[in-house]
């Protein structure tokens, strides 16, 4: 049923992913990066010395790290939200069909198939990525570090499936699918 990809509700269920999926890397970028616990402490440590307070390491870094804590619940409640999200995005498609051609189908083109192929481990690999964070939140302790390590993994295929995703989109608008960029924003005018 391609002919509705372009209502409002998968307009509205597609840019919402999309913003929340952007809000967890930021979370995620800030932590790794400019918000990193050693990173912070260093910079305790370097400001407490100028007032004459000496801190060790460890302990500047665990500073670093409950001064970020309250950044890093913003990326577990859009993680929360992202599975609603994804609930209603597959109750969307199991309603209307999918917006791309079945790469099963020996008549879908290579294009096609390539196309469908990533949008199947996009939503494959996202519901390992949501499990897996629910489970560090909430799951037995035992489990914890092994979900943690497959979680973190996200991060490679989240930005491959949006450099893809971005790639093939604009090209498609500017051949096959012109006029594609301004559906998935106002919905499908001609249809």
């Amino acid at each position: 049923m391609r002919e509705k990809r372009f209502n409002l509700a998968h307009r509205l269920i597609h840019w919402a992913i999309a913003f929340t999926v952007l809000f967890i890397l930021l979370t995620v970028f800030l932590r790794i990066g400019w918000m990193n616990k050693d990173h912070m402490g260093e910079i305790i440590q370097q400001n407490l010395s100028k007032s004459g307070t000496q801190i060790n390491t460890k302990d500047a870094a665990l500073i670093g790290k409950a001064v970020r804590k309250p950044m890093w619940r913003w990326h577990v409640w859009a993680g929360y939200t992202m599975i609603g999200l994804y609930v209603l995005r597959m109750g969307l498609l199991a309603i209307q069909g999918v917006a791309y051609k079945s790469p099963f189908s020996k008549k879908t083109s290579p294009k096609d198939k390539f196309k469908g192929w990533i949008y199947i481990v996009f939503y494959t690999l996202l519901a390992v990525s949501l499990f897996t964070g629910f489970m560090v939140q909430n799951g037995p302790e035992s489990l914890k570090h092994n979900m943690a390590l497959v979680h973190i993994q996200s991060l490679y295929y989240v930005v491959i499936f949006i450099v893809l995703h971005i790639g093939g989109v604009l090209i498609a608008d500017a051949g096959a699918e012109r006029g594609i960029i301004s559906k998935i924003i106002s919905g499908d005018k001609a249809g």
